[in-house]
C-alpha cells in the first residue's frame, strides 16, 4: 500500500519525538532504561521493512519513492542505529572504567541518533534534489554533534569541530553541484534530470556537476584525497559513534553516488572508469599502508575503513547490474563484520579505559570468546575465506576484472595482502603476547555479549551461504528494468 511505504521512516521519528519528550519527566535512573524503548522502535521499523519487502511504490507525487535497492539500504540504516544504541546503553549509563568518564543526557542521545537514521533512510528514497539535500543534511548534522558528546573530553569538541567544518565543506560541494544539475536541466525531478541529461550532450557544466556532487560524497566515504578527517574524529569521537560513524556516514555516501551516478547520470559518465579506478587504488593503498604505524585502536580503525572504502567502490566500474547487488552484498558484510569489531572494542574500552593496541595482549586467556569473536571480524575484513569479507571481495574482484581493469585486481590482491599484516598485529597481541599485567577476567553483560556472538555467527554464515547476493542480484535486475523502461 503507497500509503505504509514512509511507515518505517515514521517510527523511527516518533520514536525520537517520544524518547525526547519521556526524558523530560523521568529520574536520572530512569533514564539509563531508555535504551529499552529506542530498541523496540528500531525493531519495529525494521519489522515494518520486512513485512514490506518486495512492494515498491510512491507517495507525495514521486518524491518519495521506494524501490528494491532503497529497502536495502533503509534496512542497513536500521540496522546500524539498532546496533549503535546496543554499544551505547554502558557508556550513556555511567557503566565505564577511568579514565572514562559516562557522557550522559541519554534521551538526547537517542533522539539525535534516531533523527540521523531518519535522514539516511530519507536519502535514498528522494526522488527530487531538495529532499535529497534535506535529507543529507538530517543524516549529517546530527552525527556532528554525537561526535563531540563527551563535553569533557577535549579530544571529543575537537572531532566534533573538524567533523562540522570539513562536513560543512562537503555539503557546499554536494549543494553547488546539485544547483548547476538544477540549472542545466530546470527540473527538480531526479528521473527528470536523468532524462534530459540523457538527452543533452555531455557538457563541462554537467562535467563539473558532478564531480563536485561525488567529490562531497567521497567526503562521506573516505575516499582518498577527502579522508583527511577520519583518523582525528574517529579517535575523538565516543566509541559507539565512532561504530556508528564508520558503517552509517559510508552508507550515505554510498546511498548519494549510487542517487547521482545511476539514477541521474546513468551512462552520462563514460570514460571515467580510469579516474574511479586511480581513486579505489590510491584509497586502499593509503588506508592500509598507514593503518600498519597506528598505536590506538581507533585510528587503526579508521584507516582500516579507509582501505574498505577503496575495495567498495570497485563495483562501479562495472554495468549496474553487476555493480549494485555487489556493492550492497559487500556493505551488508561490512556492517556485520565492522561492528562485531567495534563491539568488542567498545565493551574492553568500557571495562578498562584503554584503547591502545598493545594493550589487548593476553586477552585470548582472560575472555578468550570475545578475543576469538574480534580475530573472527578481522580476519573477515581481511579477507580471509571462507568467512563474509572474502566473498563480498570476491565479487567486487571480479567487476573489475570484467571491466578490463586487471592491474587493480592485482593492486587490490597486494593490498589484501598488507591487510592480513597489520589485522595480524592485534590478532598477536591477544593470543601470543603475555597477559597484560594486572589483568583479570572482565565482565560481558548479555545484551553486549549476545550482540557480539550474533554478529560473529552472520559474519561467518555469509561466507558459506552468500545466497543474500543473489537475492539483491535479482531484485537489482528488476529494479533497472523497472527504471529504463
Amino acid at each position: 500500500m503507497p500509503d505504509m511505504l514512509m511507515l518505517p521512516e515514521i517510527i523511527v521519528v516518533v520514536t525520537a519525538v517520544a524518547v525526547l519528550v519521556a526524558d523530560m519527566f523521568l529520574t536520572e535512573r530512569s533514564r539509563a532504561r531508555l535504551s529499552g524503548p529506542v530498541i523496540a522502535g528500531l525493531a519495529a521499523a525494521a519489522g515494518a521493512l520486512l513485512l514490506g519487502a518486495n512492494r515498491p511504490g510512491n507517495m507525495l507525487g514521486g518524491q518519495f519513492s521506494v524501490d528494491e535497492v532503497a529497502w536495502w539500504f533503509r534496512l542497513v540504516f536500521v540496522l546500524a542505529g539498532l546496533l549503535t544504541v546496543v554499544l551505547s546503553s554502558d557508556m550513556l549509563s555511567g557503566r565505564v572504567a577511568a579514565p572514562l568518564r559516562p557522557v550522559g543526557y541519554p534521551g538526547e542521545y537517542y533522539a539525535v541518533l534516531l533523527l540521523s537514521v531518519s535522514g539516511m533512510m530519507y536519502l535514498i528514497a528522494a526522488r527530487d534534489l531538495l529532499t535529497l539535500y534535506v535529507s543529507l543534511e538530517l543524516a549529517t548534522i546530527p552525527v556532528f554533534a554525537l561526535a563531540a558528546w563527551h563535553r569533557g573530553d577535549s579530544r571529543s569538541g575537537e572531532a566534533g569541530l573538524k567533523y562540522v567544518i570539513i562536513g560543512a565543506m562537503a555539503s557546499a560541494m554536494i549543494l553547488y553541484g546539485l544547483g548547476i544539475f538544477y540549472g542545466l536541466t530546470g527540473t527538480m525531478s531526479l528521473d527528470g534530470i536523468g532524462r534530459a541529461l540523457r538527452a543533452a550532450p555531455t557538457s563541462p557544466a554537467m562535467l563539473l556537476a558532478a564531480t563536485l556532487t561525488v567529490a562531497g560524497a567521497g567526503f562521506k566515504l573516505t575516499i582518498v584525497p577527502f579522508h583527511m578527517w577520519a583518523a582525528d574524529v574517529y579517535e575523538g569521537a565516543p566509541t559507539p559513534v565512532t561504530a556508528y560513524l564508520s558503517v552509517a556516514s559510508k552508507a550515505a555516501g554510498l546511498a548519494l553516488m549510487f542517487q547521482v551516478l545511476l539514477r541521474m547520470l546513468g551512462g552520462q559518465l563514460a570514460g571515467w572508469e580510469l579516474t574511479v579506478a586511480l581513486f579505489a587504488a590510491a584509497t586502499m593503498t593509503l588506508g592500509n599502508v598507514v593503518a600498519i604505524v597506528q598505536q590506538n585502536i581507533k585510528r587503526f580503525m579508521a584507516f582500516s575503513a579507509i582501505s574498505q572504502a577503496g575495495y567498495l567502490i570497485l563495483g562501479f566500474l562495472g554495468p549496474a547490474k553487476e555493480a549494485v547487488p555487489a556493492m550492497l552484498f559487500y556493505f551488508v558484510v561490512y556492517l556485520v563484520t565492522n561492528m562485531a569489531v567495534f563491539a568488542c572494542i567498545v565493551w574492553y574500552g568500557n571495562e578498562t579505559g584503554r584503547e591502545q593496541i598493545s594493550e589487548y595482549r593476553g586477552l585470548s586467556r582472560t575472555n578468550p570468546l570475545m578475543a576469538l569473536a574480534m580475530m573472527v571480524g578481522l580476519f573477515s575484513l581481511a579477507g580471509i575465506p571462507p568467512l563474509s569479507g572474502f566473498v563480498g571481495k570476491f565479487f567486487l574482484f571480479s567487476i573489475a576484472s570484467r571491466a578490463g581493469c586487471h592491474w587493480l585486481v592485482a593492486v587490490a590482491g597486494v593490498n589484501s595482502t598488507i591487510s592480513l599484516y597489520y589485522y595480524l598485529r592485534i590478532v598477536r597481541q591477544m593470543y601470543i603476547e603475555p597477559v597484560y599485567e594486572g589483568a583479570v577476567r572482565l565482565p560481558v553483560r548479555q545484551p553486549l555479549g549476545l550482540t557480539v556472538g550474533i554478529l560473529s555467527v552472520a559474519v561467518v554464515l555469509l561466507g558459506i551461504i552468500p545466497c543474500l547476493y543473489e537475492t539483491i542480484h535479482a531484485q537489482t535486475i528488476a529494479w533497472l528494468a523497472r527504471l529504463l523502461s
